[in-house]
């Protein structure tokens, strides 16, 4: 819905008085304030993103009991802050530009005058945005259980600023998880993220000017340049200290500085490109005019006061905090006074010692509280540790990913939006997902391992059609956001903390490339880095390229388990044949898998099964019979004609019933293969693709199962890194290959995954896709 027009020009007595003085207004001013009450409040307007530009912050959610009739009960509750402009305001700032160039003096030190310019332009554009008050806005909150709360914010303030604590669900959230929200009606566009942090545990608040960013200079005009010409830098050293600290602590983390609101967005890409993410507090008094923000940033007004306002804190909660750490800044001139010992000794007069420190460098503080140097966080390669002969031998595991490489907080992702469906009552957490669409976020929050798991860098993922089907179908409701595509190839960046005191270390190594199978019950590999368990991992096999590695694990592990675990298949019993029966053989992969399985010589080097296997048309003859060496085919192309009677088939060519039956074609398929001259007595009868093969049977169909003794299952698929491990070894002999239908970028998969219907009518909706992901 469009938003009517709204009065945003300054009331004609702002006008008026604002030329009787000659000079720029703030709208934080008292005269303003009081002439601002003869003017007629606008009337409240609905957001629409098409007209305005909406910032949801980033924010932090805590436990909070609510009292209730029946007493207490705990909910996640947030502040939630938003900003909203009108998109396209002030268009010309050709002269504001010009001053700040001028008084900073474009001396080609930075670059040249043309990209100086631009730099300026574009940094200061949030300060020029007009801001929307009376305006409102819908937030699609996600929960665990795959509904999603809609929370009112509103309306803003004269500044265009909403500020608000939202009760953001009262579903168990572990400790530390991060939950993105949504503006509605932006199709995922507009979003903020929410750090889960529990009663119990640590949380940094950390001051960003000078303290983890160079913020002044030498220069009375150094604040500009660092602001809106200069990339931002971190201050060397504190990137890695705040990453160990993360590793050693899990803090929540709250970054504030003294810059107005409208530095959100250059702050937020700052903290996330170096730092851990978290919440920003930054000052109240935004949207300040330009001539009084350049007056702010130039004549240096502010009063350094952080050593008595961290000792005050201390005063006030002694019990909650553990230390007070403050850099002392010495590339700053004029600041002897400031930082003389006897101000810091005054400051913190009655707090211990032991509590606060005053540091220059951050190996200071490496030293004190961890006892160890920093490890510089670009370095990749493992060194080991010179030792003496008589040292013993530890093994070599990593204990830090930054010892490996860096990783930085956000990744890019696909994952699947919710749909947005208010709470009204309790859902089901067993029932089916269901999505609005597919997301690529470039600012995704990378996974954080738990204490058994591996951190992979992901090189490529694989799905099929037919696996993201049944996923949907078969799966319980999972966390929000999901990443798809469980397949994966990749290297692992970091080990379990769980194996670092075993004396044999963890069962893979940092820069093992590694492929596997991850439980559907979490995020897949549809990003930069994913999580795995040792049981959803196996080296990858030397003689294949990692797209391929990545579409072996799902297919190959359901054929194995549908022959070996479900089947029982016993290779090393040579008291009778084992013949066996595999449909839509050459369109799915896990029948290609099977049919591979099942020819692999190390694995029935006794005798081989006997084969019948179903295809689509007459030219995958050849390929079945001469390739893989399967004794007879059956064409049966997709979907079956209403007559097709598979039983009669297997009468008029004297096959004689099978052991087991593989079905990858589907229901129809597989309803067929039940009858008796296709599968013998007490034969095994599975399905790899027929999901309502979960659900209860006909009491007729039931009835003829019970009567010939089968056994009629869909293959549950399960990660198993034992198997997988035999897999790999039979891949680098030789039986085993993988089918790469497709590659394409990762950047590209919404279009792939948005047209799944494209591979769900017809036999090849079982073939195996590869998003490239790193290379």
């Amino acid at each position: 819905m469009a938003s009517s027009k709204v009065q945003t020009k300054d009331p004609p007595v702002i006008q008026k008085l604002r030329r009787l003085g000659n000079r720029s207004w703030r709208r934080d001013s008292i005269l303003y304030f009081l002439a601002s009450l003869l003017w007629r409040q606008p009337s409240l307007q609905e957001v629409d993103t098409r007209q305005h530009t909406v910032w949801l912050f980033d924010n932090t959610a805590y436990l909070r009991a609510t009292r209730l009739a029946k007493g207490l009960k705990e909910s996640w509750h947030a502040e939630v802050v938003a900003c909203v402009f009108r998109k396209d305001s002030r268009k010309d700032i050709s002269k504001i530009v010009a001053m700040i160039a001028d008084l900073i003096g474009l001396d080609g030190e930075i670059g040249t005058e043309r990209e100086t310019r631009h730099q300026i332009t574009r940094r200061l554009q949030p300060f020029l945005y007009h801001v929307m008050p009376a305006h409102l806005m819908m937030v699609e909150i996600p929960q665990p259980n795959s509904t999603t709360i809609i929370q009112q914010l509103g309306p803003t303030d004269s500044n265009g600023i909403s500020s608000q604590v939202v009760n953001m669900g009262g579903h168990r959230i572990a400790d530390g998880s991060v939950v993105r929200s949504y503006l509605r009606g932006s199709r995922g566009h507009i979003a903020m993220r929410t750090f889960f942090a529990g009663p119990k545990g640590w949380l940094v608040i950390s001051d960003i000017d000078d303290t983890i960013k160079y913020t002044k200079t030498s220069e009375s005009t150094g604040i500009l340049r660092t602001t809106f010409v200069e990339e931002p830098r971190p201050i060397a050293g504190m990137p890695e200290l705040y990453s160990h600290m993360h590793k050693e602590l899990v803090p929540a983390w709250f970054y504030v500085s003294a810059s107005p609101y409208n530095l959100y967005p250059f702050l937020q890409r700052f903290i996330r490109t170096y730092f851990n993410p978290g919440t920003l507090v930054l000052r109240d008094s935004s949207w300040l005019d330009v001539s009084e923000l350049v007056k702010s940033f130039t004549v240096n007004t502010m009063e350094y006061k952080d050593p008595e306002a961290y000792a005050e804190i201390y005063r006030r909660h002694p019990h909650w905090i553990r230390a007070i750490w403050i850099r002392k800044v010495t590339d700053v001139p004029h600041l002897e006074n400031q930082n003389s010992l006897e101000r810091f000794q005054a400051a913190f007069e009655d707090v211990p010692e032991r509590i606060w420190r005053i540091f220059e460098q951050p190996e200071t503080i490496f030293d004190l509280v961890f006892g160890q140097k920093p490890t510089p966080y670009h370095t990749y390669k493992y060194t080991e540790p010179s030792r003496s002969q008589n040292e013993k031998e530890t093994p070599h595991f990593s204990t830090i990913m930054e010892e490996q490489t860096l990783v930085l907080g956000t990744m890019r992702a696909l994952y699947h939006r919710p749909a947005s469906t208010a709470i009204t009552d309790e859902t089901a957490l067993d029932a089916p997902r269901v999505d609005s669409g597919i997301i690529f976020d470039t600012d995704f929050p990378v996974p954080k391992p738990a204490a058994n798991q591996y951190l992979i860098k992901v090189q490529a993922a694989a799905f099929s059609h037919d696996g993201l089907r049944l996923a949907r179908t078969l799966q319980p409701s999972k966390s929000i956001p999901q990443i798809p595509l469980h397949n994966y190839c990749g290297i692992v960046i970091k080990t379990p903390t769980e194996d670092y005191d075993k004396p044999e270390g963890p069962k893979f190594k940092v820069a093992d490339t590694v492929f596997g199978l991850i439980s559907d019950t979490r995020d897949g590999a549809a990003a930069d880095y994913t999580v795995a368990t040792k049981d959803e991992i196996a080296l990858k096999p030397t003689n294949i390229s990692a797209a391929e590695a990545s579409t072996i694990p799902g297919p190959a592990l359901t054929a194995w388990q549908a022959l070996f675990t479900y089947g029982g298949l016993d290779a090393s019993d040579t008291r009778r044949e084992l013949r066996v029966l595999v449909t839509n053989a050459r369109d799915n992969e896990v029948a290609a898998q099977a049919l591979q399985l099942l020819r692999a010589r190390s694995l029935f080097p006794h005798h081989q099964p006997w084969i019948c296997a179903t295809c689509s048309c007459s030219e995958h003859d050849d390929f079945l019979r001469e390739k893989i060496k399967v004794d007879e085919v059956i064409h049966a192309a997709l979907p079956l004609p209403q007559d097709f009677d598979l039983a009669k088939v297997f009468r008029e060519n004297k096959y004689g019933p099978v052991d087991i039956v593989l079905d990858c074609a589907g229901e129809q398929m597989f309803n067929l293969a039940h009858s008796p001259g296709v599968v013998k007595k007490n034969g095994v009868v599975l399905t790899a693709v027929d999901d309502t093969a979960v659900h209860p049977k006909p009491a007729d169909r039931e009835a003829q199962t019970q009567k010939q003794g089968l056994f009629s299952r869909f293959v549950s698929l399960k990660p198993d890194g034992k198997a997988l491990t035999r897999i790999a070894e039979l891949v680098e002999e030789g039986f085993i290959r993988g089918r790469v239908q497709s590659i394409v970028d990762l950047a590209r998969g919404v279009d792939v995954l948005a047209s799944e219907a494209a591979g769900a009518g017809g036999g090849r909706r079982g073939g195996m896709m590869v998003f490239q992901v790193n290379s």
